[in-house]
């Protein structure tokens, strides 16, 4: 079976993810950054009925979201609003309007990706650790370091690139090598800057 797409996230989750608070998410959703969203049941605003998933406006349950950790899990709110709306609906019935838990706050997967992407959370594009190269090239540079100590610099760059293949099927037992193109690549700097000082 593939792998099962998130459709969303709740709050403490996100704050998890992102090594910060609850109320740290909130105030994005506050600015307009994230929508904050949950499920409700049928109710009725003003005659119109609404349910499914809605959007919940940060000011009405701000109070979840002390720092302190001294706010309320469950409130009620007055007013939703439904995910492809513009307006907000007060909701009329019941009275009391809609009981919402914090465990039931989400943020929809979409959004948090899209949120992420745009804001580079995880810092991919300032250098951070990302997936595990598939070769490793650290201990290629260090054996192209030690073969022109001891050899020189080859007189092209094609046997420098036989040379290095040569030592990823050695390392690999022919299992995992790459392509003499991608290796020439990563020499050719190396091999002309070399080839001048020879």
């Amino acid at each position: 079976m593939g792998v099962i797409s998130r459709v969303f996230f709740t709050i403490t989750e996100v704050a998890a993810r992102w090594g910060c608070t609850p109320a740290d998410v909130a105030g994005l959703a506050h600015n307009g950054k994230l929508q904050i969203v949950t499920g409700i049941a049928p109710v009725d605003c003003g005659g119109e009925p609404c349910a499914g998933m809605v959007v919940i406006a940060v000011s009405d349950i701000l109070p979840m979201f002390r720092r302190s950790g001294t706010g309320p899990r469950d409130m009620q709110v007055r007013r939703i609003r439904a995910l492809d709306a513009d307006d907000w609906k007060m909701v009329t019935e019941p009275s009391g309007g809609v009981f919402v838990s914090m465990e039931d706050l989400l943020i929809l997967a979409d959004d948090l990706h899209r949120f992420e992407a745009d804001h580079d959370v995880f810092g991919r594009a300032h250098g951070a650790k990302g997936p595990e190269p598939r070769f490793d090239w650290d201990e290629f540079w260090r054996e192209v370091a030690a073969w022109v100590h001891e050899h020189g610099v080859p007189t092209t760059l094609k046997e420098f690139t036989e040379v290095m293949s040569l030592w990823f099927m050695d390392r690999s037992g022919g299992k995992n090598i790459p392509s003499d193109s991608v290796i020439r690549k990563k020499l050719s700097p190396l091999w002309n800057r070399l080839r001048q000082d020879a």
